[in-house]
C-alpha cells in the first residue's frame, strides 16, 4: 500500500511539472515568433548556402532580402534604407519553411532581371537566364501531364534535373542541412529562452513550491490518489495532442506546415489547460501563494514598461527547485509519467491479485 501510494505521489508531483513545462514553453515558443527567430536562421543559412556556391556575402544577403523578405522592397524604395531594415526586422524575415525548387525558381525568376545574379549562377547574362526558365517551366508543364499523381515537387525536381542540372545539384546538396541547421540553432535558443522566462512566469502566475507541494501530496492519500488517476485518464489525450504537435514540427521542408502546426499547438495548449481546471489539480499551482513583491526589471531595480502594477511572489528554494524541474522540458516529464503510470497499473494489478487471493485461502 505504501509503494503504491508513494508512486502516486510521484505521479501527481510529474503532473504538475508537465503542465507547467508545456505552458510556460509556449511562451518561449511566442517569442521565437515574435522574434522570428526561426525565419532569420533559414535565411542566413539561406544565404551561407548562396556563398558556398560562389556568390560574394553581400551580393548573397541582398538576393535572399530580394526574394524571401516580403514587403521590405516597398520601404526601401518609398522611405529609404533605415525603414526597409526595420520592415526587414518586423514585417518580413524568411519564410520558416521553403522547399528547395521553389528557392531555385525564386533564384532564377530574379536572374531574369539582374544581370550580377544571373552571371553568378552560371549564365552568360540575363537573357540566357530567361530563356533557361522558359525551358524549365515547359518542362515542369511536361512533367506533370505525364504524371499528374506526383506531388509537384517531384515534377520540379525531374524537370530542373534535366533543364538546369548544375545548379538544381548545388543547391538539392546543401538545402537540407542548411534548414536541419536551422532548426537545431532555433531549437536550441528555443530551450534556452524557455529557461529565462520560466522563473518570471513561475514567480507571477504559478509560483509553484516544489517542496511544499510533495509534501502536501505524501501526507494528503485521497489527493495524490485522486491526482494519479486523473493522470490515467487524461494523460493520453495530451500525450496525442504532443504527439501530433512534434510530428508537424518535423515537416521542416514542406510548405504546408504552418496552419497545420498552429492548429496541433494549440491543441497541445488547450489539453494541458484543460487539465489544469480539473478539481484534483485546481490549488496545486499557487493561487495561495502571496504575490506582494513589485516586478522590477533586475540590475537596474526599475519596474517593468506597461507592468508598473504587477506583483510577484518571493522566490523560495522551492520554487527555485521548480523552476530547474520544470527546465527539463515536456518531453522528459511525458516519458517519465508514462512509465511510472505503467508501473502503478502493473502493481495494482498485483495488489488486486493478492487480495483475491487472501479472499480464498480465508473462505
Amino acid at each position: 500500500m505504501n509503494i503504491l501510494h508513494y508512486l502516486n505521489v510521484l505521479i501527481g508531483f510529474s503532473l504538475v511539472m508537465l503542465l507547467l513545462s508545456v505552458v510556460t514553453s509556449f511562451a518561449a515558443q511566442t517569442w521565437l515568433l515574435l522574434l522570428k527567430t526561426q525565419s532569420r536562421a533559414v535565411g542566413n543559412g539561406l544565404v551561407g548556402m548562396l556563398e558556398d556556391i560562389g556568390l560574394e556575402k553581400a551580393l548573397a544577403t541582398q538576393q535572399v532580402d530580394a526574394l524571401l523578405n516580403k514587403g521590405s522592397s516597398i520601404f526601401g524604395r518609398k522611405l529609404g534604407g533605415v525603414l526597409n531594415k526595420v520592415s526587414a526586422f518586423l514585417l518580413a524575415g524568411a519564410p520558416k519553411h521553403i522547399g528547395r525548387e521553389e528557392f531555385v525558381l525564386l533564384l532564377l525568376r530574379k536572374a531574369v532581371s539582374d544581370n550580377e545574379l544571373a552571371t553568378k549562377l552560371g549564365f552568360a547574362d540575363k537573357t540566357a537566364a530567361k530563356s533557361k526558365l522558359q525551358e524549365l517551366e515547359e518542362a515542369i508543364l511536361v512533367e506533370e501531364t505525364t504524371d499528374p499523381t506526383l506531388p509537384a515537387h517531384l515534377w520540379r525536381t525531374k524537370a530542373m534535373q534535366a533543364k538546369v542540372p548544375e545548379l538544381a545539384s548545388k543547391i538539392f546538396a546543401r538545402f537540407d542541412d542548411v534548414l536541419d541547421r536551422a532548426t537545431e540553432d532555433v531549437s536550441a535558443f528555443g530551450k534556452f529562452l524557455g529557461i529565462l522566462l520560466t522563473l518570471p512566469l513561475l514567480l507571477i502566475y504559478w509560483p509553484v513550491d516544489s517542496i511544499d507541494l510533495f509534501d502536501r501530496l505524501n501526507k494528503d492519500q485521497i489527493l495524490s490518489a485522486k491526482l494519479a488517476t486523473a493522470t490515467e485518464a487524461n494523460l493520453p489525450s495530451l500525450q496525442q495532442a504532443y504527439d501530433e504537435f512534434q510530428k508537424c514540427r518535423d515537416g521542416k521542408t514542406s510548405p504546408d506546415v504552418k496552419d497545420p502546426c498552429e492548429q496541433s499547438g494549440q491543441a497541445l495548449k488547450k489539453a494541458a489547460n484543460d487539465i489544469m481546471q480539473l478539481g484534483e489539480v485546481k490549488g496545486l499551482f499557487g493561487e495561495n501563494t502571496p504575490k506582494e513583491l513589485d516586478c522590477k526589471i533586475l540590475i537596474v531595480d526599475r519596474p517593468i514598461p506597461l507592468f508598473e502594477h504587477c506583483k510577484r511572489a518571493e522566490l523560495t528554494s522551492g520554487i527555485f527547485v521548480t523552476w530547474i524541474l520544470v527546465s527539463l522540458g515536456s518531453a522528459f516529464w511525458l516519458g517519465l509519467l508514462n512509465k511510472m503510470l505503467g508501473l502503478r497499473s502493473e502493481l495494482s494489478k498485483k495488489l488486486e491479485a493478492q487480495r483475491e487471493f487472501r479472499a480464498t485461502s480465508q473462505a
